[in-house]
């Protein structure tokens, strides 16, 4: 995926659905992300068995650790 080459992922949510709530929150300050999923799927695979890694472009990391609350590495 062209978009996550340029972006480094700053968060592991348990669900796609918890991602997608990460991402547009996000978005309402600006900031674009991606949200790719873990794991293999399968048909009636509703995608939220593996979890879902968030990534952000490199400039805007500290930006959205601010927003989604994760402390500084």
């Amino acid at each position: 995926n062209r978009i996550i080459e340029n972006m480094e992922k700053i968060k592991f949510f348990n669900s796609i659905a918890e991602a997608g709530l990460a991402k547009n929150l996000l978005k309402e300050y600006g900031i674009e992300s991606s949200v790719q999923r873990r794991g293999v799927e399968f048909p009636g695979d509703m995608g939220d068995s593996y979890g879902a890694d968030l990534f952000v472009a490199e400039k805007d990391i500290e930006k959205a650790k601010q927003i989604l609350e994760i402390p500084a590495a």
